[in-house]
């Protein structure tokens, strides 16, 4: 009924379920992105948007949305979508196959697969816990802080972010569920984010961060 109604509507793909995708919008987004990979652009299925970007597609990964992976780099995965050929964009230029999808879609090389999943808190440079409760404590209030700070369009991935990073924590014994719930609650809605919404989306990162709970070495007495 809709392609009889609107024949030439545009085609939108939901991600997450058959595919990832990639979403580079600038050269400097094409370049960071090759670096990343070694030098080399992904090999799968590849789209030239009509806004002059790329999409790059993936097997599913079972992780959410990402603004600003990278440098002009967005990842679309689960509840996103993304704009399919032979759609028009809005400047009359068309979305085309560079390289059209087989039978198989490519798994995302791991270095990409650990970005999107997020930062890896045990592994960060600086995260040598030296006392646990003070290290959970401080991070619970930075990541309610960036949320209650994060500006429109990134307000849903960054609660993503936090609640996962939260939940290693959590997963790990260093913080409270409940209290995480109530502080990003809290900063959420101070963004301006729905309860719906909220609720949804940090019971969907506490649940991805309990099941990688941080590793934190036993505390030897000087």
């Amino acid at each position: 009924m809709w392609w009889e109604r609107w024949p030439d509507a545009n085609i939108g793909l939901r991600t997450g379920v058959l595919m990832d995708v990639a979403d580079v919008d600038t050269s400097e987004g094409r370049h960071s992105l090759r670096h990343l990979l070694g030098g080399e652009l992904p090999a799968g299925p590849q789209v030239r948007t009509g806004g002059g970007g790329w999409h790059f597609w993936f097997g599913p990964l079972g992780y959410g949305n990402r603004v600003r992976l990278l440098p002009g780099v967005d990842w679309r995965g689960a509840g996103g979508y993304v704009v399919a050929p032979p759609s028009m964009h809005a400047r009359g230029s068309p979305y085309s196959w560079v390289r059209r999808p087989g039978h198989a879609l490519p798994a995302a090389p791991e270095v990409l697969r650990e970005l999107v999943a997020g930062p890896a808190l045990d592994k960060w440079p600086h995260a040598r816990i030296v006392h646990p409760d003070r290290y959970a404590a401080v991070a619970l209030e930075a990541e309610a802080d960036r949320v209650a700070r994060a500006a429109v369009g990134t307000r849903n991935d960054t609660l993503n972010r936090a609640a996962f990073a939260l939940g290693r924590l959590v997963g790990a014994g260093l913080l409270d569920e409940w209290t995480v719930r109530r502080e990003l609650t809290a900063a959420a809605r101070w963004a301006g984010l729905g309860r719906t919404e909220i609720a949804r989306t940090i019971h969907s990162g506490l649940r991805a961060g309990r099941r990688q709970p941080i590793t934190v070495p036993p505390h030897r007495a000087a």
